[in-house]
Order: C-alpha cells, then structure tokens, then sequence
C-alpha cells in the first residue's frame, strides 16, 4: 500500500529543468522543502521515471550536501532517484542549527520524505556518514528497504571516530600537525588526544568569527587531505581542477579543496573564481556545516545504538559495499566488519582507491553495485554477482 502523500509538499513542488552544459540533454526534476519539526525544513529533489525503483540518496557529513552527480553512477532509465540535504546543511533550513540535530532527528526526516512523496518502499544509496544513516534508517524501517549501495563505510564506533581525528597521523603526520596548530591558534591550547580535539574545537566553531571559519577551513581541509588517493588530472583548459568532497558530495574548485573538503556545500556547483567574494563565501559556509555538524554529531551523538549487531533486521535484502583499500576517513575493517554479519552483501573492496566517491575505482564498482540492485528488483532477472575488485 502506498502512504497518501503530503498535500503541503504536493502543492509547494516545483517542475523545473536543471541546467546542463551545452551538448547534454537538461535534467527534469521535482523539488521542495518539507517543514519536519522542530523548526527544521529539508530541500528535497526528485528525478527519474515516476514507475522505476526509487532510490534515496543520502549525502555524507554530517553537515555536507547532496551532490547530483552521485546519480550519474545510476542507469538513470532505471531508477527514480530522490536527494535531500540533512537538517542543518545545503538548501535546508536553517542553516548550521544543531538544536533538535540527531541522528534519530535525520532517521525521522528520512520516514516524513518517504510518506511525503507517496513512495511505499526505496532503496538507499549511501557514502561515509551517510552508509551511518542509510543503515540507521534500514534497522528503524526494515519494512521500507528494497535493498542497498553503500560507499565508505562508516560503523560510527569511538575506535572509528578516533582514527579520523587522532590516529590517522600515524599516515598523515603533516597534516594533523598542521590541524593541530589550527586548534591551538583558534582555542589557545593545543590538544593531545581525540576528546581534546572535540572539547577544544566547539566553542570557536560556535562563534562563525574569522577565528572559528579559518578552523573550520582547517577542519574540512584536513578531512579533504586524507580522503583522495587517485586525484583525477584536470581536463585540458580547465584553469583549476574541480574536485568533490567525500563526505558531503558537491562540487568545489581545486584552489578552495585547500580549505574544503572535494565534496561540498552545493548541489550543483559551477567553475568560479576562487577569488571572488560569492566563492569565498560559499567555501566558507561548505567548511562550516562541514566541521560545526561533525563536531556536534561527534561530539554529543555518536556512537550510535551499535549497528552491526542489527543488521539481521535487513541482512535479507540485496546489498552491495564499496570500499577503499586505501580510505584514510574510514579504515576498511569496517566494510569487512558489515560483511561478516550480512552473508549475503556483495562486497568490492577496490585497490588504488580512498574515501572519495569519484575515483576511477570506486565509480567502476557502485557502476556495477547499482546494476545489480536494478536486476535484483526485477522479479523476472537474475542479479549478475558484482565483481569483487580486491
């Protein structure tokens, strides 16, 4: 039975045609904000056949941005896919507000968008954070899951936690020293462990001073310096490389990744002079969402009730995980730790590839993860097994 859909919504969607370069055929969607409580509003988008699987794809973070070319590793004649930004980040409102921002709070989102848009069941694709979310949400409504694609995993445990912020300069010791010294300049003292990072960086993340958004700057470039393995060169005549934050989704120049992570605050973000005030501003609010929502989900909502062992709520449906070997924002014990209690996912774990969703490896295997969740839903096919990339 399909749930009757929400009228405000219904009346409040837009029929729009995206823009695309010159030579690429426009893109027709549906959009929206859905008011969801607690003086949240969520930006919504929808595209695809209105008769295929839908699919929900659910950005990094927290604190990034859907990113619409996560799409392009879909056959797009096959699903109708919807995104939506996380309370507190891209198009939804307001911005950066942590009140009434948990992962219980984004589960709930996820269910009111699903009755909203008259949608009896989806698959859901997610990266980093969202792999956390995408799972939350499966084990919450089992009964709502077609299946699964899921990028980078992360298990939100405190051992994952304090890799990304303390031991992982094991590998980059540059770059948590130069992190480091941006905590110490911004907070006065320098921290020593992972929980002092956490209780040195909120009150000046808080503050959206040029202190708080040069260690803002510092916090998502950090996370951009560890997330690439394969940095794709740039094309001929581009004057900058564009890059995608793994952990948000959107596309930002090279020249901002300094600052912010390759993925993130707009959905559809353009070639622009890193010059220019407009670019300062928006890499300045990509970095913000970025680390002020990472701190606060790290800081006072994580870890989560432990994942893994709920996955046999949803350990009967198709499933398909993509991971890094060399993924330095999510060590790959943790894609193996899912696969162990979920038999029946197909598992790539691709060499010469990191966190970032776009390096060549990584798109090669959810190209074929999301063909076999498209045969797996087509009562009269026989999913063909993923090939294993490791």
């Amino acid at each position: 039975m399909t749930d009757e859909a929400n009228s405000e919504v219904k009346a409040g969607l837009t029929d729009e045609v995206s823009a695309k370069p010159a030579g690429e055929t426009a893109v027709a969607f549906e959009d929206g904000m859905l008011d969801v409580g607690d003086g949240h509003a969520v930006y919504w988008r929808a595209q695809g056949p209105k008769d295929a699987p839908v699919m929900l794809i659910v950005h990094g973070g927290p604190g990034g941005a859907m990113n619409l070319k996560w799409g392009d590793v879909l056959d797009a004649s096959k699903w109708r896919m919807v995104f939506f930004d996380q309370r507190g980040c891209g198009k939804s409102t307001p911005f950066g507000k942590l009140e009434h921002n948990g992962t219980s709070d984004l589960i709930g989102d996820m269910e009111k968008l699903r009755v909203a848009l008259g949608i009896e069941k989806w698959a859901l694709f997610g990266g980093s954070w969202g792999t956390t979310l995408a799972l939350s949400y499966g084990v919450t409504h089992p009964e709502r899951c077609l299946g699964f694609l899921l990028r980078g995993i992360f298990l939100a445990r405190r051992e994952d936690i304090d890799w990304f912020l303390w031991d992982v300069q094991r590998v980059f010791p540059d770059a948590h020293r130069t992190f480091l010294d941006a905590i110490e300049i911004a907070s006065g003292k320098r921290p020593g462990n992972a929980a002092e990072i956490l209780a040195l960086t909120g009150e000046p993340l808080a503050r959206f001073d040029d202190a708080g958004i040069k260690l803002a700057r510092a916090w998502s470039g950090f996370e951009a310096t560890l997330s690439v393995v394969n940095k794709p060169a740039p094309k001929k005549g581009d004057e900058q490389a564009r890059k995608e934050d793994p952990k948000g989704e959107a596309p930002v120049m090279a020249a901002q990744a300094t600052a912010t992570p390759p993925e993130a605050a707009q959905a559809d973000a353009t070639p622009t002079d890193p010059s220019t005030p407009e670019a300062t501003r928006e890499a300045n609010a990509a970095a913000i969402s970025m680390s002020l929502l990472e701190h606060h989900y790290m800081a006072h909502e994580l870890p989560p009730e432990p994942l893994l062992p709920r996955i046999g709520r949803i350990a009967h449906l198709p499933c398909v995980l993509v991971h890094g070997r060399f993924d330095m924002v999510c060590p790959a014990d943790q894609v193996l730790a899912l696969a162990d209690v979920w038999p029946g996912a197909q598992l790539s774990i691709v060499d010469a590839a990191g966190h970032w969703t776009f390096e060549p490896g990584n798109v090669t295997a959810l190209k074929a993860g999301g063909e076999y969740l498209a045969q797996a839903l087509t009562p009269t096919s026989t999913p063909t097994p993923t090939p294993t990339l490791a």
